[in-house]
């Protein structure tokens, strides 16, 4: 990586990165931490002090793994909810029955574990769009 801040390492590793390279290693630095991570131990840089987590980190990389679990439906779906719509104007643009978006509700709120789409969209709004969307297509 480019960047070395703690704050990001420490990001890193809460998402589940088995090392962290920055840019300015040396090539033997580079070596050792594939020989590290290949071993099954976690590879940092030698500055780096490794800190116990804070709570929001965890909470925000145990919602981002939640987040995974869901579909790219599921999520067009938790953005219009984050947007305020109703479902049957989620039906409308997604063009499919008001039944369907309840059932989609449902199983938002079934993998983020959460009681409400108002919840839902509180704790998700706790993450920036980057983390919301990474990796999902359309988005």
């Amino acid at each position: 990586s480019g960047y070395e801040e703690p704050r990001i390492i420490s990001e890193a590793l809460s998402y589940g990165a088995a090392g962290f390279i920055p840019k300015s290693a040396r090539k033997s630095d580079l070596a050792a931490a594939i020989r590290s991570v290949m071993d099954g131990a976690i590879y940092v840089p030698e500055t780096y002090e490794i800190q116990a987590p804070d709570a929001d980190s965890v909470d925000r990389a145990d919602m981002v793994q939640r987040l995974a679990r869901l579909t790219p439906q599921q999520l067009r779906v938790l953005q219009m909810l984050r947007q305020g719509m109703l479902n049957k104007q989620i039906a409308y643009e997604l063009q499919v029955g008001e039944t369907t978006v309840k059932a989609h509700v449902s199983e938002i709120l079934r993998k983020l574990n959460v009681y409400s789409r108002t919840q839902a969209v509180i704790e998700v709004s706790k993450l920036d769009n980057a983390e919301l969307f990474r990796d999902q297509a359309g988005f």
